[in-house]
């Protein structure tokens, strides 16, 4: 027997008769009905559940769908002969119910999409390498009239991305320091290299660890304000205006953030690196039992200031790697505020993920070097 019988009554009412069971089990196929249902264009469908038999939550939730989408049609639909747990349920659900709205479906590959991507990412280089020229040519005016230099921008900026920053970073280099001698500990303690702890963690502090935690931190912080800055200044129209006035931003707003953090990456990856070391002691003194003054011979004597050096020569190209992505990605924020966001993230990423390129090929070729 068919689930519906659809009685037309006259020109404005149909009846539908609602026959057997309107169950989860049973409506498997309901594709069929639900067309039939949705042709009518009558005014008034009334649902008859004389012969229905048994009607649950899966039952009740498809004529409520009926309902709703009839209704933009203005057609009116009417329940009769409803046992008390259907007329429950049917009101239950028409209270609680919506029909959320399809996804689209997301093409796997299209043309447009492929060749707009391509477009984006040609575009974006374009804009980069136009920002370098811009930024290289007011180094220049820079170098023939020195006196265009902010000097107290410059000191202004070394304040605020590089001392007010040296408290976090020590702390997190300590704690750097005093895990890695620490993990080291485990493995050379076994094989009774408990002072190899020492050349193993100072030599990873000096060349990577305490250069790259201090660029991630720098970048965290730097990278992410330097595009908010800038990119708030370009919102409210600051840069247009300077340049109606003719001030070069690249002088005012570019150029003291990349020297401010060019000449001030090596001492704090300096300090940094003494912070490590602070941390190596604590794990070899009290957890190794080995002493203040056979620690500090065991890295003069042992530990090559090549080392050091490596790290500190790494530090500059971090802090301009920084610097610049931080200050385009500000220049590239539109006239809505959401830009920002957006492109403060992107700012933030993007420097993490040039300062860690540049740490691997620096290894790369320090290693073919052998230094």
């Amino acid at each position: 027997m068919d689930k519906i019988q659809i009685v037309n009554l006259d020109d404005t009412n149909t009846k539908i008769n609602i026959s057997n069971n309107w169950t989860k089990e049973s409506l498997i196929n309901i594709e069929k009905i639900e067309k039939d249902i949705l042709k009518l264009q009558n005014q008034i469908i009334v649902f008859d559940f004389t012969n229905c038999t048994e009607l649950d939550f899966a039952g009740a939730t498809q004529i409520i769908i009926f309902q709703k989408k009839l209704q933009p049609s203005n057609i009116e639909v009417v329940f009769e002969n409803l046992l008390e747990n259907q007329k429950t349920l049917l009101e239950f659900y028409g209270k609680h119910f919506q029909i959320l709205p399809k996804l689209n479906q997301k093409k796997l590959f299209s043309i447009h999409d492929f060749g707009y991507k391509n477009y984006l990412f040609l575009l974006g280089i374009i804009n980069f390498f136009s920002f370098l020229g811009e930024f290289f040519v007011a180094i220049l005016k820079v170098i023939f009239q020195p006196n265009k230099f902010r000097f107290r921008a410059f000191i202004k900026h070394i304040q605020s991305t590089s001392i007010e920053a040296l408290p976090i970073i020590m702390t997190l280099s300590f704690l750097i320091g005093l895990v890695v001698a620490y993990q080291s500990a485990g493995y050379l303690v076994k094989i009774s290299g408990d002072i190899f702890v020492i050349d193993l963690s100072v030599m990873s502090v000096f060349r990577e660890l305490a250069p790259i935690i201090a660029a991630i931190l720098i970048t965290a912080r730097s990278a992410s304000s330097f595009t908010a800055e800038i990119g708030v200044m370009k919102i409210t129209d600051e840069i247009d205006a300077m340049r109606t006035m003719g001030f070069d931003p690249f002088i005012f707003l570019v150029i003291p953030r990349v020297f401010a953090l060019f000449f001030m990456m090596p001492f704090i990856v300096f300090a940094a690196d003494m912070a490590g070391v602070a941390g190596i002691l604590v794990v070899t003194q009290f957890h190794l039992g080995i002493g203040f003054y056979e620690f500090i011979d065991r890295i003069y004597f042992e530990i090559s200031i090549n080392e050091l050096y490596v790290g500190l020569a790494k530090a500059p190209l971090y802090g301009v790697v920084v610097a610049i992505v931080g200050c385009y990605q500000g220049f590239m924020v539109n006239k809505s505020t959401e830009s920002i966001g957006t492109y403060t993230t992107k700012s933030v990423v993007n420097a993490l993920f040039w300062v860690i390129i540049c740490d691997a090929l620096i290894a790369v070729a320090l290693t073919r070097l052998g230094i």
